[in-house]
């Protein structure tokens, strides 16, 4: 795991402990780095402008977020998930996930955030994966961080990629009566 996936995966943990203080020798353990190397970048992050609490004898932790403002690259990882991705989608901007599959498995992915879609079963962003380079969904209660990241997102259209994702996208009704039948 290079060091930018690292530090992701580190305010991943931090977020999903928030408001409670983590252990360093835990956080070493779940990156599979050393005490010293979670010291580092702590300290690292706390140098960008991320407001890490160091609790004596407790561990790290993040306070709670403040009140709203246009999210900038720093804000994204402060914020609920979901606003770092709204965001991503009004900005059309490039957004960095560290992303927990089915399986368990984490990876880090850049995705271009195209949009948001609710359904019965879940929220989902619906995106242009580049490492997978083509049109995926991302289970948003599987995202453990998200960072906006500087660059933008090539213009898509949505339809086409839930079409190639082949979901059903809802038509509108017409003159109040029954939808009309799926094609």
């Amino acid at each position: 795991m290079d060091r930018v996936d690292r530090l992701l995966a580190l305010v991943a943990e931090l977020r999903a402990a928030s408001p409670d203080p983590l252990d360093p020798a835990a956080l070493a353990a779940r990156l599979g780095v050393s005490e010293r190397t979670v010291r580092r970048d702590v300290e690292l992050l706390t140098h960008g402008g991320l407001p890490v609490r160091a609790r004596r004898g407790r561990g790290y932790a993040l306070p709670a977020p403040a009140a709203r403002e246009p999210l900038s690259e720093v804000g994204s990882l402060m914020g609920p998930v979901h606003d770092t991705l709204a965001e991503a989608v009004r900005a059309r901007r490039v957004v960095r996930l560290a992303y927990t599959d089915r399986a368990g498995a984490r990876s880090f992915r850049d995705v271009e955030a195209h949009g948001l879609v609710v359904a019965p079963y879940g929220e989902y962003l619906v995106g242009w994966c580049r490492m997978r380079d083509g049109p995926r969904m991302f289970r948003l209660d599987r995202i453990g961080a998200a960072v906006l990241s500087g660059r933008g997102a090539e213009v898509r259209d949505l339809d086409d990629l839930l079409a190639a994702l082949r979901v059903p996208v809802p038509r509108p009704r017409v003159g109040g009566g029954p939808l009309p039948p799926q094609a």
